[in-house]
């Protein structure tokens, strides 16, 4: 069982590269990570992927959801986690408008000034997640 399941949009390219340098981070300090674009097989049909990412969530302990250019894929993955059960927690940038549908869904919210100064918050961001 991964520790944290990490949902973020692979639609834009800021999350195509934040994502593996923010599971990299935790992964050095001891955090198990499924990351969809690494542990998910993308050449699949969208029906693999989405089962595979059922099963990603179904085998992690908690649901880190990067508030940062959000899709409906984000918002359903946050969705299916939060009903359940699972420990939803919620990372984003101070100041970033988060769904409304999504906002009662987190058991925690991070929101930091830059997400990619990954090393002011990474200590925080673990015990929110350990």
């Amino acid at each position: 069982m991964k520790d944290i399941f990490i949902t973020s949009t692979l639609k834009s390219e800021r999350n195509r590269v934040f994502n593996p340098k923010l599971c990299q981070r935790l992964e050095e300090k001891k955090v198990k990570c499924h990351l969809p674009q690494r542990d998910t097989n993308q050449k699949g049909s969208d029906l693999d992927k989405f089962k595979q990412n059922i099963e990603g969530i179904k085998n992690a302990k908690k649901v880190l959801s990067i508030g940062l250019n959000e899709t409906v894929n984000w918002g359903l993955e946050t969705g299916f986690a939060f009903g359940s059960g699972k420990e939803v927690i919620l990372l984003t940038e101070r100041g970033h408008q988060i769904p409304v549908m999504s906002l009662g869904m987190y058991s925690r919210v991070l929101e930091v000034e830059n997400l990619d100064d990954i090393d002011k918050y990474i200590d925080e961001l673990i015990c929110f997640i350990l």
